[in-house]
């Protein structure tokens, strides 16, 4: 017998932890000191660096220049419409 599984968007996936690990932290922030689970070293590495770096990560957009772009981004469809347009024009003037 096969089973059918749903494929899981890592993206997904990894953004839910995101959001659990902030939960986490905010959890262990409202305990009171000497009751908390965590390590301070611990909250201070999933504050400072492991939450901001997945963040970061996760909502990474390209530059112009990391898609190949140069200085200048690409045209949209209306402007090479009109330029196409202004070209055919000139032709058969």
């Amino acid at each position: 017998m096969t089973l059918l599984t749903k494929r899981v968007n890592e993206y997904t996936a990894l953004a839910g932890i995101v959001k659990e690990l902030k939960t986490i932290v905010a959890r262990e922030s409202k305990r009171p000191q000497g009751c908390e689970d965590l390590t301070p070293s611990m909250l201070a590495l999933l504050e400072e660096e492991i939450i901001p770096a997945l963040e970061n990560e996760l909502n990474w957009e390209p530059s112009d220049t990391d898609l190949g772009y140069g200085s200048e981004p690409p045209l949209t469809a209306d402007e090479r419409h009109t330029a196409a347009w202004q070209q055919h024009r000139a032709m058969h003037n």
